[in-house]
């Protein structure tokens, strides 16, 4: 089996996958146009079959271990039990680890099947433990739903669930010691993100809560001890005497690229080599699937010369924040 390694070494074993580029919700750091309904029509959207064809040869000429599906909001895309069905069958002649990133709001309808049909990690989106602050983040009072979804998971077995919470000067800061006490206790692993620059988002330096401030807040009141292992994006450290643990994912003060291993594939089909570029995707895939010229060994081909062209680390911030064409809301992140 061959690996995905691109021109600095690196080995690329994770794939983000957009299902459906809308949410129910309008966070103001993710969704500032407020998108509610997809900005594609129907056949513009890879189908299920499509999406299976493409994790089947990422997976097999590749070894991709881990697909993380993600929206918008992953669960409004209809039927997606049905993906989930169809990929557990795939996962028992091709093991691969599926996960999942929710807001949460319909996640204890489908959490069930989900869990049933192959789920194996769950991340639930959540920025703050006041109600009246959830409403002005995300635009909708869902916030007891979030927090029942989140005791529901842990419940329904997945250790940890993982909190994404991302961290913003002046919106949320002050509740990060708050945070940790909400998840000490849990089967949570609650992770700080810092506030990054997307498209419209109307991001500023002076909103960044960086890792290394944020881990001095949460050392002057926890003893956490930092966790080895091989995780290329979080910071993960336990809470001393508890089972809860809190990771820092400093994409913007101290990035990860020299050790990043994703990939993303956007809702229509479009490969993005890095979270932080703009314009023409690296590679498209919608028409490739859709002509039966192409076979499978040639969509393989074109996504190992793709990889190899990705750049040894994301742009600067001041250009990711002249970017027009990078929306959190089409890539989940």
């Amino acid at each position: 089996m061959k690996q995905l390694t691109d021109q600095f070494g690196r080995v690329h074993e994770y794939l983000r996958f957009s299902l459906i580029d809308k949410c129910n919700l309008n966070c103001f750091y993710c969704n500032p146009k407020k998108f509610q309904n997809s900005s594609l029509r129907k056949d513009e959207i890879l189908s299920f079959d499509e999406i299976i064809r493409l994790i089947k040869i990422f997976v097999k000429d590749y070894g991709i271990k881990k697909i993380r599906f993600t929206g918008g909001e992953p669960l409004v895309r209809n039927n997606i039990i049905e993906l989930f069905e169809r990929l557990n069958d795939f996962k028992k002649e091709q093991p691969v680890q599926l996960a999942l990133t929710s807001n949460g709001i319909r996640l204890r309808e489908f959490l069930p099947d989900l869990q049933k049909n192959g789920l194996d990690r769950i991340n639930i989106s959540l920025d703050t433990l006041n109600k009246d602050k959830f409403k002005k983040i995300t635009g909708y009072d869902y916030y007891d739903e979030v927090i029942k979804a989140i005791d529901f998971a842990a419940d329904s077995g997945f250790n940890p669930v993982k909190v994404n919470t991302v961290m913003m000067k002046g919106v949320n800061d002050n509740e990060l010691l708050d945070f940790v006490d909400f998840a000490k206790d849990r089967d949570i692993n609650i992770r700080f993100i810092e506030y990054m620059p997307f498209g419209d988002n109307k991001w500023n330096k002076d909103d960044l809560f960086s890792y290394q401030d944020m881990k001095n807040i949460v050392e002057s009141k926890f003893d956490i001890r930092y966790l080895e292992h091989n995780n290329n994006v979080a910071k993960d450290y336990e809470i001393v005497g508890h089972k809860g643990t809190v990771s820092f994912i400093s994409s913007i003060s101290e990035h990860f690229c020299s050790t990043c291993n994703r990939l993303r594939v956007s809702t229509d089909g479009k490969m993005k080599l890095c979270l932080f570029t703009n314009g023409e995707p690296t590679l498209e895939f919608k028409k490739s699937l859709r002509n039966p010229g192409f076979s499978d060994n040639d969509i393989s081909a074109m996504i190992g010369r793709s990889v190899l062209n990705k750049d040894e680390k994301h742009p600067s911030v001041e250009d990711i924040m002249t970017y027009e064409n990078n929306k959190m809301v089409q890539l989940g992140g």
